[in-house]
């Protein structure tokens, strides 16, 4: 019997005003390779990222229409906001662990600040880690919806735009990102 894994944090919402912006960290910065020849995959700049991409604005179209279904509009997608969930996305599977606190002890609103994201008046995360499942997107957007926490983050009215970060590994596993803003 094939092993499922399947990891679920419990959502973050940090509401904050616009704070002076800090340098990007090294260890934030995104890094590209191909996941079927070692190491990361998750930046636009490679030939795997026209997949990943799909993949995440796959995982957005199921989002706007679990939002459809509740009577909400949809998301906007935020490439700035892109920008921090694929980092963070990055640095667990880069560094093999699942948290929404960085290694540094970075949370999205700081990940947001170090990489110049600008003015949001909240912001929110959801993250999810999953290995063995043939379809991760549609899994991935299931279980959150199975979740309170992050259900309540997807169905949220107030939020206007969002991002979906996604990296794989070259064995397979896949961590998700997911910011949430309001401007």
């Amino acid at each position: 019997m094939k092993k499922f894994l399947f990891s679920l944090f419990l959502t973050t919402q940090i509401a904050a005003a616009a704070m002076a912006q800090d340098g990007v960290s090294s260890r934030m910065a995104l890094r590209s390779a191909n996941p079927f020849t070692g190491g990361v995959s998750s930046s636009p700049a490679d030939a795997s990222s026209s997949s990943l991409i799909a993949l995440e604005q796959n995982a957005l179209r199921l989002v706007n229409q679990e939002r459809s279904r509740a009577g909400l509009g949809p998301l906007s997608w935020n490439d700035k906001v892109a920008a921090v969930a694929r980092a963070h996305s990055v640095d667990m599977a880069e560094y093999n662990y699942f948290s929404h606190k960085g290694l540094d002890g970075s949370l999205v609103d700081d990940r947001a600040r170090k990489l110049r994201m600008g003015a949001w008046q909240a912001i929110g995360e959801n993250i999810a880690f999953l290995k063995g499942f043939e379809d991760p997107v549609s899994t991935v957007v299931e279980k959150w919806l199975r979740s309170a926490g992050h259900r309540g983050n997807m169905l949220d009215p107030r939020w206007t735009e969002t991002a979906i970060g996604l990296a794989v590994t070259p064995d397979g596993k896949y961590y998700f990102t997911q910011v949430f803003i309001r401007n």
